[in-house]
């Protein structure tokens, strides 16, 4: 039985009889993570696929042309939106929203195929390592552009 359960317009679950399909949908900033919700919404999907007990596995991926760029480079830089505050806010943002998508994935109880259907970068390359399988398309790309920054990632790598 197919349903689409949109969580909000930028992350989108659809289930088809014991397969669910997660689908982070920003596709015009090639899915960015890290926003306001984030940790939310995630932790929304992960709730109704595990009170599904018909579902087998989940498949992840990004809409567009990227599975998910990382973070908000933008908000970072300018110190905007989820980015923004003190150092205690900072770190209140991260953990609602950052670490509440990677705490929300590892509490699904059924395997996640990772679909990296291009750039998987930053957070995007650390959320994708969280699936219990990735497949990857050629046109994949894989990296860890915060060490190029000095800094370590924010989601725990």
């Amino acid at each position: 039985m197919k349903n689409e359960i949109s969580i909000d317009d930028e992350l989108i679950l659809h289930t088809d009889g014991v397969i669910a399909r997660l689908t982070i949908n920003r596709p015009d900033t090639r899915n960015p993570l890290g926003h306001a919700r984030d940790g939310e919404r995630f932790t929304e999907a992960a709730n109704i696929i595990n009170s599904n007990k018909n579902l087998r596995c989940v498949i992840m991926t990004g809409a567009g042309k990227a599975f998910s760029a990382g973070g908000d480079l933008k908000s970072m830089k300018e110190r905007t939106g989820h980015f923004g505050g003190n150092a205690l806010q900072l770190r209140d943002h991260y953990r609602e929203s950052i670490h509440g998508i990677v705490k929300a994935m590892w509490n699904i109880e059924v395997p996640i195929v990772g679909a990296i259907n291009g750039a998987a970068i930053g957070l995007g390359g650390d959320i994708a390592s969280l699936c219990d399988i990735r497949l990857a398309a050629q046109s994949a790309k894989f990296g860890a552009t915060f060490l190029k920054l000095g800094i370590l990632p924010g989601d725990g790598g």
